[in-house]
């Protein structure tokens, strides 16, 4: 990963997508609680003498359950984050981050309408404007 993106914000970015996407159907089960924590673990942590990025995470999704923030408003705060700072989201990245959300999706029965609905506008808004699907 690109050291320019070890920053804070980056890393509270992606865990309002992350709730986003588990937060979709205004319900986060045990199972997605799980995924996040693997993929967090996988590809999210990282320490330095600066943070914790992997704590950062989690207490900023700890903040986002317990004040019930909607996934809509979620997926807004990384939408502004992701626009500001586009240039930073190679495609390796997008891939990695895409990965995730479905896997977090899958893991309790599939996925459902709101899940789609979420998982369509990540596609959206990592598919460059130029080009035509």
């Amino acid at each position: 990963m690109d050291n320019q993106l070890l920053s804070k914000d980056f890393f509270y970015s992606i865990s309002y997508l992350f709730y986003a996407v588990s937060y979709a159907d205004k319900a986060m089960v045990t199972e997605e609680k799980r995924e996040i924590v693997k993929y967090i673990r996988k590809d999210w942590a990282v320490s330095n003498t600066r943070f914790d990025s992997e704590e950062l995470i989690y207490e900023t999704m700890r903040t986002l359950i317990r004040e019930t923030v909607t996934s809509k408003v979620a997926l807004n705060k990384f939408e502004d984050y992701y626009t500001v700072n586009r240039s930073l989201f190679s495609k390796d990245l997008k891939n990695k981050l895409l990965k995730a959300c479905h896997s977090i999706c899958n893991v309790s029965a599939g996925k459902n309408k709101s899940e789609l609905i979420i998982l369509a506008k990540i596609h959206k808004l990592f598919t460059p404007r130029d080009v035509k699907i």
